[in-house]
């Protein structure tokens, strides 16, 4: 699944069994489209915002209009009746769900089906996904505390709804402004602007794990490592070790140490072949749960007992190395 939106619902309650709906909708999908009622009963597109943009909620009661596009109309398709820039507009139910507050996934989220562990599906939803903490939908198992949540679903074009561990959601506003920012700056083109905004959500006090999730995610967008030159440190004496998988996959060689470093090559470690370590960081890194050093590797030639003139040689996970 690719990296997407998540919105939960939320509800303030008033009385036992009178409740009050939200104000605001928010926008689930990126590029969502806002649009305008034609002469007839339907909707044209008007213009387009970013995930996570805040529209005025005019009501909280779907209405039925006819979907115009260039090339179809889809009669009776469900919108909700919103304001922007002092414009009204129309927003699709399936592209943006009512709330009152963003939070943010703090790390990567498994999603459940259903409020319990044995109705794991096999998705997670990355760290840094806006989301709205839905307190009034949540249960406990084996100390477990799972929340609903909705999401737009980019592979199917579709908002679905799952849970997941309250854990990793973070409802920090300093946490949601930055990872706005984050996203504001991967999506322009603009050199300057793309630094300015990187530098204004690396200062913000979030939290550690957003904080270095920032730090991570600026250092690919840059292009650069996320390891200071300080980390990166010769061995004393070089050693050959050998390149290793649990399922023969190949294994890439970057430019620099970390993953935002460009790919520039690949071993085949199903045959296991022999690299000669001659740098590490000092530093680590946590990849699907496992921590390592980086280190820089050049292809072996057993044969010459020296590196391969023009071989492979970059920095790998240490994951990778038999030792």
């Amino acid at each position: 699944m690719k990296k997407t939106l998540i919105i939960i619902s939320s509800i303030l309650v008033l009385t036992a069994n009178t409740f009050a709906a939200s104000s605001k909708i928010l926008m689930l999908r990126d590029n969502g489209p806002l649009r305008k009622a034609n002469d007839s009963n339907g909707v044209e597109w008007a213009e387009t915002v970013a995930a996570g943009t805040e529209l005025e909620l005019e009501s909280s009661e779907l209405v039925t209009k006819d979907l115009v596009t260039s090339s179809k109309t889809y009669p009776d398709v469900k919108f909700y009746k919103v304001n922007y820039n002092k414009n009204t507009y129309y927003v699709q139910e399936s592209d943006a769900e009512p709330c009152d507050s963003a939070s943010v996934l703090q790390s990567d989220a498994l999603l459940f089906t259903r409020p319990t562990l044995s109705a794991f599906r096999n998705a997670v939803l990355e760290t840094g996904t806006l989301v709205v903490a839905d307190n009034s939908d949540t249960v406990t198992e084996f100390n477990s505390k799972f929340v609903k949540i909705y999401f737009y679903d980019t592979n199917d074009g579709l908002k679905r709804s799952r849970y997941v561990n309250s854990e990793k959601i973070s409802s920090s506003e300093k946490d949601v402004k930055a990872i706005i920012i984050l996203e504001k700056a991967r999506n322009t083109e603009n050199e300057d602007l793309k630094k300015e905004l990187l530098d204004n959500a690396a200062s913000m006090k979030t939290s550690s794990l957003i904080s270095e999730y920032i730090q991570k995610q600026t250092a690919k967008i840059l292009g650069v490592s996320s390891f200071s030159d300080d980390s990166i440190v010769p061995l004393e004496m070089s050693y050959v070790t050998k390149i290793v998988t649990n399922d023969g996959s190949k294994v890439n060689v970057r430019s620099l140490p970390g993953t935002a470093g460009e790919v520039i090559g690949q071993f085949e470690s199903v045959d296991s072949p022999s690299v000669l370590v001659s740098m590490k960081t000092d530093e680590s890194e946590e990849i699907d749960g496992v921590t390592a050093s980086w280190y820089y590797v050049s292809e072996y030639d057993a044969d010459e007992d020296t590196s391969v003139s023009g071989g492979i040689e970059g920095w790998i996970f240490g994951a990778f190395l038999e030792n």
